[in-house]
């Protein structure tokens, strides 16, 4: 027997951090989006210490910790990077002076030469077979070149901390037995609803029908197993919201690439050609009101998409020339975050080659990468032998003994909990055994056709008595027409319209047989009071009397 032994969390170790690059939350560009920037009951300092002691613990050396936060403090100063047009050139863009200091901070940062990243985001290098080159950028293509640099300095940093955690606990990437967590947020819903709310909720549609597919392999095997007629029909099923989402060619994340590539393309023009194509589609319709919105009918609930912004959040602007410059950074460790983690195009060397770049004929889309990673997670999943838990919130302020309705109820619905009763409800939902069901429901026959199914097989018993009741309460049949209960080898199935006319009609028999036992007992009980009170008074008169 190979016993393994728990790791010993290892003390934290005291040093000395430069935290010299940062500032307050107002002083960058990237933190002022919300107005939300503390918390209640929540020690910024405490937390901050937290997280070092955590870095330390799963073994990122002192020197690592350095550099993510250089990338950390790289990432706001490139927000702040601010471009204006050259005189007289309005499709060209320049670093402008006020925002000089940014950009020096974050190139020390980032350990790249200044004037090969100026250059890098307000120019790209246009590549063929024989020649190159240099295309200005207008202001606005420069900031999104900036902004997919600083998402993909915070993405590759994000992979990197998730590998040192995988190292930690020992993850091999290559086996065949594991066993992982799949931690999901849960459907969304908000006053305002964009880009990263249509990706997440196409992720819980994903999620949510593997989980209707897992329970209808599981409900399948059963009713084969007891050898008892089903409908497929019956059960729930979101593929038209799926192929809605994901389908080619007209599916709304292919459209939404599309129309990143058409010349002058528009959020608007997205919108437009998305309503003209679904309408008429039940899980689709547009938003009468407003022009820029559209609907999507999810399992959860209708939510309503603003499409303003979709193209800019759906671009990846990120030019190969400004992944070609962090790779070349002195600081090794931030080169192997764009060298190792980050795959896309096929990059300046492949031009060289002759051979052509990946980007070229159709650039990626954070929607097309989002659904590579989708598809290869649905992929482990689906090779996983899955065990489901649903967790609610009682409360927002995380309080004991409080429990807020509206609140809970959202999270029923949105986190599909709604949905699995409905896919449990779908089939056969009760199932007992044939002694239960006979013993159960045999007060319901009629006296002539109970006595001879008292001699005979249990189980033969129980489905001549539920072919009685069929016909004498009656039961309700199924929207097919057929029975809505079924007798398998070892067990009596019951759809939950059938069940509840079976428990209550055996309830309402089982109160009326218990009135007229309390009746009976009441009229002897006050009988024997009264023939009691009868003798007593009899007793004193005659004691009067003398």
């Amino acid at each position: 027997k190979c016993e393994r032994k728990k790791p010993t969390p290892r003390p934290p170790v005291p040093f000395s951090l430069d935290l010299s690059a940062y500032g307050p939350h107002d002083s960058f560009r990237y933190l002022c989006k919300s107005s939300t920037y503390m918390l209640d009951n929540v020690d910024d300092v405490e937390m901050f210490e937290a997280t070092l002691y955590a870095m330390q613990t799963i073994g990122i050396p002192l020197e690592e910790i350095e550099y993510i936060f250089r990338v950390v403090g790289a990432v706001l100063y490139l927000g702040n990077i601010i471009f204006e047009p050259p005189q007289n050139n309005s499709e060209a863009s320049e670093i402008s002076g006020t925002s000089q200091h940014s950009f020096e901070r974050a190139c020390d940062l980032l350990g790249v030469p200044r004037d090969r990243l100026a250059e890098t985001l307000c120019l790209r290098v246009i590549r063929t077979r024989s020649e190159s080159y240099m295309k200005p950028l207008n202001v606005k293509e420069a900031e999104e070149n900036r902004d997919a640099l600083a998402r993909a300095l915070y993405g590759t940093l994000f992979l990197r901390i998730v590998q040192r955690t995988n190292e930690s606990i020992g993850y091999i990437p290559n086996v065949k037995l594991i066993c992982g967590v799949l931690d999901i947020f849960g459907f969304e819903c908000f006053k305002n609803n964009s880009f990263e709310q249509i990706c997440i909720n196409f992720t819980n549609e994903r999620l949510q029908q593997f989980f209707n597919t897992f329970v209808f392999k599981c409900e399948e095997e059963l009713y084969q197993k007891e050898k008892i007629p089903w409908d497929p029909l019956d059960f729930p099923d979101n593929q038209d919201c799926v192929d809605l989402l994901q389908g080619k060619p007209h599916g709304l994340f292919s459209m939404l690439d599309e129309e990143c590539l058409v010349p002058q393309g528009s959020d608007q023009g997205f919108c437009n050609k998305i309503c003209k194509q679904h309408t008429g589609h039940r899980r689709f319709s547009p938003f009468r009101t407003d022009p820029k919105l559209f609907t999507v009918n999810h399992f959860a609930g209708p939510v309503h998409y603003d499409s303003r912004g979709f193209l800019d959040k759906n671009k990846d602007q990120l030019s190969q020339d400004v992944q070609e410059v962090i790779k070349e950074s002195s600081v090794t460790w931030i080169a192997d975050l764009f060298k190792d983690l980050l795959n896309r195009g096929g990059g300046a060397e492949a031009a060289a080659a002759g051979q052509p770049r990946k980007s070229a004929k159709r650039p990626a889309t954070v929607s097309s990468e989002f659904k590579e990673q989708l598809n290869a997670l649905m992929t482990t999943i689906q090779a996983t032998e899955p065990h489901f838990v649903r967790c609610i919130k009682p409360n927002p302020q995380n309080q004991p003994d409080q429990f807020e309705r509206k609140s809970v109820t959202e999270q029923l619905r949105y986190g599909g909990v709604l949905q699995a009763v409905q896919v449990s409800r779908a089939g056969y939902p009760v199932r007992v055994s044939h002694a239960e069901c006979f013993t159960d429901y045999r007060i319901l026959a009629d006296r002539p056709v109970m006595k001879p199914l008292l001699s005979i097989e249990v189980r033969t018993a129980s489905e001549k008595l539920l072919v009685h009741l069929t016909d004498s309460l009656p039961l309700p049949k199924t929207k097919h027409g057929g029975r809505s209960w079924a007798v398998g080898q070892t067990l009596c199935f019951f759809k939950q319209e059938s069940y509840e006319v079976l428990s209550s009609r055996r309830k309402k028999l089982q109160r009326e047989c218990a009135i007229k036992l309390q009746a009976k007992w009441k009229a002897i009980r006050e009988k024997h009071a009264y023939t009691q009170l009868k003798a007593s008074s009899l007793k004193i008169q005659a004691l009067m009397r003398g």
